[in-house]
């Protein structure tokens, strides 16, 4: 017997019925007007992109590297680290033995050495020194009178020469605020050295030290000397009053002709000891 022939209305057999999968899946057709542009297939890599990673491995290290180089690069661009730029002031620094006497030296670098040199240390901060500026032809030429022959010509020729003098009479610099301490302690570390003198020549010698590496830094050359007709002399060629001794005048300046820096040093071996001096090392 055969089943009836299906009406025009949404009558299935049981073998035509769609799922209701299908049903939700079965859409009206989309009219021409809004179908969308077809999707661009991938395009081929560019020869030589850097996109043309083999994998995120090798794009991790490229970031690392890149970074490595970027810090080296930063780090050349500051320049020398302070320990370098230091080790290199040291060894730079020589005496000068005749100055370019048509160079100068600018105001306002020589306002720098002074600043500088003002942050030596001293004991108990007491300063005990000071220094004349000589500039003047007038006063070089007292001054220069005031040296021993030898380093005249190297006085004659620097624009500038500084008298480091020392006050051997610091109880003077003190104060109605110096604490009670200091004004105990200053006698007893005074009496450790030979005289008066030897313990204010101490304390300035650490300031014409500061003043010299000062110089070397600013790219200026620098001679120390201890050679004088005499101390009185000195003093009086500047004005010093007698209680102030002299253990060095520095001539400051450009080099007229650099030289090759010699300065050969004895053997650390001669020179540093552990924990104990050791006779028989030292000459």
């Amino acid at each position: 017997q055969t089943s009836p022939a299906p009406s025009s209305g949404a009558v299935f057999s049981t073998a035509e019925r769609p799922s209701p999968t299908e049903v939700r899946l079965r859409r009206p057709p989309v009219a021409a007007s809004c179908t969308s542009p077809p999707r661009r297939p991938p395009q081929p890599l560019r020869p030589g992109s850097m996109i043309e990673l083999a994998d995120q491995s090798t794009l991790s290290a490229l970031l690392l590297g890149g970074v490595a180089v970027a810090f080296v690069v930063s780090a050349m661009s500051r320049g020398p680290s302070p320990a370098e730029a230091f080790t290199k002031l040291v060894h730079s620094r020589y005496a000068c033995k005749e100055f370019d006497e048509a160079k100068p030296v600018p105001e306002e670098l020589m306002k720098k050495l002074i600043d500088l040199t003002q942050r030596a240390p001293t004991s108990f901060n007491t300063q005990p020194w000071v220094a004349v500026v000589v500039r003047e032809p007038a006063a070089k030429v007292k001054l220069v009178g005031a040296l021993a022959v030898g380093n005249q010509p190297k006085a004659s020729s620097a624009p500038v020469n500084i008298i480091f003098a020392a006050d051997t009479e610091p109880e003077k610099l003190l104060t109605a605020t110096t604490p009670d301490f200091i004004r105990d302690a200053l006698p007893m570390f005074m009496g450790q050295c030979s005289t008066p003198e030897a313990w204010a020549f101490k304390q300035t010698m650490t300031a014409a030290q500061t003043f010299m590496l000062a110089a070397s830094a600013h790219g200026l050359a620098t001679n120390p000397m201890e050679g004088f007709k005499s101390v009185q002399a000195v003093r009086d060629a500047v004005g010093l009053p007698p209680r102030f001794g002299v253990p060095v005048v520095i001539s400051l300046g450009y080099e007229k002709t650099p030289r090759a820096k010699v300065a050969p040093r004895n053997p650390v071996e001669t020179m540093w000891y552990d924990n104990v001096f050791t006779p028989g090392k030292r000459p």
